[in-house]
């Protein structure tokens, strides 16, 4: 038991007074003789006792009844904390978009909060934490507010995170008695079926000085179908071909339909049979004339923010060739102008400042390739460019390997002259994907006379002569590619320039020159969108959306501007990048992919081995909890109701006694 004005009780000492004074009473009893004296005695006995003992029983009652109404003006109570400190609480409630998802009592986000402003503590300060942002210093009645206006976020922050964010918080509040109290579906977003137990968090969590009340809240439904990637599969004058990606989490096999919307029009539909647990693809055929479409799920699962998928197609542009060659070249009749904007130059004619505009370069029977332009086209394809080598009859090894080891893509060891025949063609490389309907093995081999024997390093043939080395074959370097031509063009050396193959390898060198613009972007991800626009220094782009508008981070380079998203936009939808009034490009930006994850993390591992660390089936039930925690059971009323039963006592005692 405790007291709030414990020096009240020191006035107990004078009770001691009326003792005193009772034992050591000087009063005596007189004497009178009587007749018969045997009668008189037993008389002066018994009244005696009887008035000894009525006086001991007064007095108690008496110095029982001011003990009592002292012991209540010092105000007793009772409590499981040291009351002189206040209270500071922090919630920590997750807002990600898969609290979307709806549980036994609808929306598990909005049900938590509408039971955190039911059954919240009046007592002490709070803090109230989010994904994105923490608010301190909040009354019962702000946090309530703050809480009101909260939206659902698509920034995802580890439990670990949240942890070490409450005890800086707690660090500037010593004096206090804390608590932290984390609301969260818990859902692990690191890897699919990894458990609490595999994460880097574990040495952390489970220290001993990590204390912290935790409510897990689980989704209704057991099972989920997500749209997990799209990609154009195929695209030509008139129709886009996108490959969808479906994933289904859950043991039920599901049929799946897909529609492609645009503005609430169905442009295109496709249904899929899902077994549990598996990754499907479909295939949906788009007008090119579309700019941006939708794509809707039909299901009924545990998170329906991800049955909607937004794309957004950017205008086919032509692609910048530039051949730099000596003669007159055979590309003008495949580079045609509708598709391609080609240049033919010869090597004195060349500006360093040309290249950076292009998508594609190349070299045609080049004798010499001076070392300033190697280092220039070695940029070049480390930033996204494409290069096609097509040596000279004259060529030398050594004119051609310092550019190939600078390339990095292995070296020449010497010229073949013997004829040599063209007969593997690489179906599955993605230069002749789509060029044939089927595999052709009785085709007119075309013959070289000449070539360069070499030894590559990581080349993807295309074509392949009879004795297995590359005839013409691609090299990934970074962001872009090289192509090399093992034999020269000219009509002496090969007559691969007659042979039907080469229309449909060097078109689509050029096509493929051209990087697909991606179809949508994450939000809460980083991500870098390249925009076609020469700008001022004193010129910024926007994204905006409606009202919404913010800046992104920027760099600008010479033909293209670079923006950089990472926490905004956080709303998926169709955004647009905007230089003043003009609308320069259009975006689709789509929730984070780990949102959909059906896998949470096994928080009862955590009770079993820290005892600081609590689990509640519910918010109401953690908050009851805390609101005891911080009660004080006062005993004032007790005291005085016992005052006025040792009153009642003496009251009996001079009556009756």
């Amino acid at each position: 038991m405790q007291f709030k004005y414990p020096e009240i009780l020191y006035i107990l000492f004078a009770l001691l007074i009326p003792i005193f004074i009772h034992l050591f009473q000087l009063q005596r009893f007189i004497k009178t003789p009587f007749t018969n004296v045997k009668f008189l005695k037993e008389i002066e006995l018994q009244t005696r006792k009887s008035s000894r003992l009525k006086k001991w029983l007064v007095l108690i009652s008496r110095l029982a009844i001011f003990a009592s109404i002292i012991i209540a003006f010092a105000q007793p109570y009772f409590s499981k904390n040291n009351t002189t400190k206040e209270w500071f609480t922090t919630i920590y409630i997750d807002n990600s978009i898969s609290m979307q998802a709806k549980g036994e009592q609808g929306e598990l986000f909005k049900r938590a909060v509408q039971d955190i402003v039911e059954h919240l503590p009046n007592k002490g300060q709070f803090a109230l934490a989010t994904n994105a942002e923490i608010h301190t210093n909040l009354s019962k009645k702000s946090l309530i507010e703050q809480l009101k206006n909260i939206p659902y976020s698509s920034l995802k922050t580890s439990l670990k995170t949240q942890v070490l964010k409450s005890q800086q918080v707690f660090e500037e509040y010593s004096d206090k008695h804390k608590k932290l109290i984390i609301i969260s579906d818990f859902q692990n977003a690191l890897k699919k079926n990894q458990n609490l137990e595999n994460t880097n968090e574990n040495s952390y969590l489970f220290s001993k000085n990590t204390a912290f009340d935790y409510i897990q809240l689980t989704p209704q439904l057991k099972y989920n179908i997500s749209i997990d990637s799209v990609s154009i599969l195929e695209r030509n004058i008139d129709n886009t071909v996108l490959e969808i990606v479906l994933f289904n989490q859950g043991n039920e096999d599901k049929s799946v339909s897909v529609n492609a919307l645009q503005n609430k029009i169905v442009l295109a539909k496709n249904t899929v049979e899902m077994p549990a647990n598996t990754s499907q693809k479909l295939a949906l055929r788009i007008p090119n004339k579309v700019e941006n479409i939708t794509l809707k799920i039909d299901a009924d699962d545990a998170y329906f923010f991800d049955n909607v998928y937004y794309v957004s197609f950017q205008k086919q542009s032509k692609v910048n060739v530039l051949v730099i060659s000596e003669y007159k070249s055979f590309f003008e009749k495949i580079y045609t102008p509708d598709e391609f904007n080609l240049t033919q130059k010869k090597l004195e004619q060349i500006s360093f400042s040309q290249i950076d505009k292009q998508q594609l370069v190349v070299l045609n029977g080049l004798l010499k390739i001076p070392q300033s332009l190697q280092t220039k086209l070695e940029s070049f394809t480390k930033n996204g460019g494409s290069l096609l080598i097509i040596p000279n009859k004259k060529n030398t090894i050594d004119d051609l390997n310092g550019f190939f080891n600078q390339l990095r893509i292995g070296q020449l060891i010497h010229k073949q002259t013997d004829s040599i025949q063209v007969t593997k063609i690489h179906f599955s490389h993605p230069i002749l994907r789509k060029v044939f309907d089927k595999k052709i093995t009785n085709f007119q081999y075309p013959i070289v006379t000449s070539y360069f024997k070499s030894k590559l390093i990581n080349e993807q043939p295309i074509l392949s002569f009879e004795n297995q080395e590359s005839f013409i074959c691609q090299f990934k370097k970074q962001k872009g590619n090289v192509f090399w031509v093992a034999a020269p063009l000219d009509s002496k050396s090969s007559n691969f320039t007659k042979a039907p193959l080469i229309v449909p390898i060097i078109y689509n060198i050029g096509k493929h020159s051209l990087s697909q613009p991606q179809l949508s972007y994450r939000t809460g991800e980083e991500n870098t969108i390249t925009v076609k626009k020469q700008l001022n220094k004193d010129e910024v782009l926007h994204i905006t959306k409606d009202q919404y508008d913010f800046i992104p981070l920027q760099e600008i380079q010479s033909e293209k501007v670079l923006l950089f998203t990472d926490k905004q936009p956080q709303k998926a939808g169709f955004y647009e990048v905007t230089n003043k009034e003009n609308i320069l490009k259009n975006l689709a930006f789509n929730n984070p992919k780990d949102e959909s994850n059906l896998v949470f993390l096994e928080m009862n591992r955590l009770t079993e081995t820290n005892e600081n660390i609590h689990q509640y089936t519910s918010i109401k039930e953690a908050l009851s909890a805390l609101s005891a925690e911080q009660s004080i059971q006062s005993y004032f009323k007790w005291f005085v109701l016992l005052a006025f039963l040792f009153i009642l006592i003496e009251i009996l005692l001079l009556k009756y006694l």
